[in-house]
């Protein structure tokens, strides 16, 4: 018999984040000094978390892809998971 991953009788569990607060903001001033270092002609070594390598202007679409992702990361953890209300009125015409 196999149970299933999730039965209507088991609350849901919650999701933690990846990353805390200040681990973002870290890394997130350390991949924008090296776009600004690469921008300037300077060769990059970034070591995110496990993997050292160095980085050059032909990485600088990769580096801002990983900032976007950094930042919506910090997006979601501030604001949470789930629906979100936004209060206003429609507009009439």
């Amino acid at each position: 018999m196999t149970l299933p991953l999730f039965a209507p009788t088991m609350p849901p569990m919650a999701i933690t984040p990846l990353f805390t607060s200040a681990e973002l903001d870290t890394q997130i001033a350390a991949f924008k000094q090296a776009m600004l270092d690469v921008a300037g002609g300077k060769r990059v070594r970034l070591n995110t978390g496990g993997t050292d390598r160095e980085v050059t202007s032909e990485d600088l679409p990769e580096l801002r892809k990983q900032l976007e992702w950094l930042q919506a990361e910090r997006v979601r953890l501030s604001v949470g998971h789930g629906p979100q209300f936004l209060p206003g009125r429609p507009r009439r015409s």
